[in-house]
């Protein structure tokens, strides 16, 4: 366990510090849905939905678990609906514009460019007051960007057109997502 948090951690670093560097790296290896999902991108769901449920628990005067228990769920079916949704749609939208499908380097452009998001959630799940700090998880956009450039085969005039198209679709499902299990939560309770 030590282990993959240890690894987890260099990727972090990696991603986050030098993108650039990191994405040449990865466009030489070859990596499996279930190793990226579950070796790298769960666990950091989990750890955000941790700090999800911690924010709410403690932050809450009454100490209600089962809302906060429902608000742990909730991030994860979020982010695991996020992860192979928008999987699916950057996957699509490769063809339109002229690109190569790689359905495993979209994969890696999803759950890498996701970090600094899934960071400064985690950030603001723990500690709500701090929900400023959202404004960071904006720099996944850029690793995006860069990924994209670094990854995929598409043809110049076409690469920000993709990339713009992808982001905006990526924030609608996201929304949308959060917003639909927002309401179904306050609906349960």
């Amino acid at each position: 366990m030590e282990i993959v948090f240890r690894n987890i951690s260099i990727v972090i670093k990696d991603v986050i510090v030098h993108p650039k560097a990191f994405w040449r790296s990865q466009k030489e290896l070859s990596e499996n849905q279930p190793t990226l999902f579950l070796g790298y991108f769960f666990p950091l769901v989990i750890i955000v939905s941790l700090g999800e449920f911690l924010g709410e628990f403690t932050g809450n005067q009454h100490f209600y678990v089962g809302y906060a228990a429902l608000k742990f769920l909730r991030v994860i079916i979020l982010f695991t609906l996020q992860y192979f949704i928008a999987v699916f749609m950057t996957n699509e939208l490769v063809k339109p514009f002229g690109g190569k499908k790689n359905l495993v380097d979209i994969q890696k452009l999803i759950v890498y460019s996701l970090t600094p998001f899934l960071l400064s959630s985690f950030i603001s799940a723990l500690f709500p007051f701090l929900y400023i700090i959202d404004i960071l998880g904006l720099y996944s956009f850029y690793i995006f960007w860069i990924g994209v450039h670094e990854l995929i085969d598409f043809p110049e005039r076409n690469k920000n057109r993709y990339i713009l198209n992808a982001i905006l679709v990526n924030i609608f499902i996201f929304g949308f997502l959060s917003i639909s299990l927002s309401k179904l939560l306050m609906a349960y309770m």
